[in-house]
């Protein structure tokens, strides 16, 4: 009987751990600068310990990308970028995260999206791979993080999330995703 609660608790436990992961958003950041096994170690192991993931998966393929599942009330997209920036540079060179975005209908709304970005000029740069077919790449500046204070700090995907679909006024109206590796 004491085994039979036990083996329930654990596995209560379990199911609930995995309801909370799904809740949570999964960004796929494309990772430059990794050129062995060493590399993609390194990397995954700095995610990893960002306060705020949950969980870190870096694959080496023809683009090294790393699927990383966090709270975004601890981390933000951009924190997680400077920890990939922060990981032990194995080959002497830094490793650098972007995100690969589609914004349908980009051509005509760039100077709108553009400017958008600018706002944000600090923390992020937007470059146009093909402009017809709206595929951009988010690239991360370096970020200094605020011990002091708690929570997310730089860009964060949920307020450029708020500031393209909100209708116009107060955003663009615009929809986008974010592509994803390996899901």
């Amino acid at each position: 009987m004491k085994h039979t609660l036990r083996l329930l608790f654990i596995l209560g436990f379990i199911a609930a751990s995995l309801r909370a992961a799904e809740k949570q958003p999964s960004v796929t950041f494309y990772v430059s600068g990794v050129e062995c096994g060493s590399c993609v170690y390194v990397v995954q192991q700095s995610i990893s310990e960002t306060k705020g993931v949950s969980d870190a998966t870096v694959v080496q393929v023809i683009d090294t990308y790393a699927n990383v599942v966090f709270d975004p009330k601890l981390v933000s997209e951009h924190q997680i970028a400077q920890a990939v920036r922060e990981a032990l540079p194995i080959h002497g060179k830094p490793y650098l995260a972007t995100l690969k975005l589609h914004v349908p209908d980009y051509s005509k709304h760039a100077a709108k999206v553009d400017g958008l970005f600018a706002r944000w000029k600090d923390w992020v740069e937007l470059e146009t791979v093909d402009k017809a077919k709206g595929e951009l790449l988010i690239h991360f500046n370096e970020l200094k993080i605020d011990a002091k204070k708690p929570g997310p700090q730089g860009w964060s995907l949920a307020q450029f999330a708020a500031a393209m679909k909100s209708p116009e006024p107060n955003g663009l109206g615009l929809d986008f995703t974010l592509e994803k590796e390996g899901q």
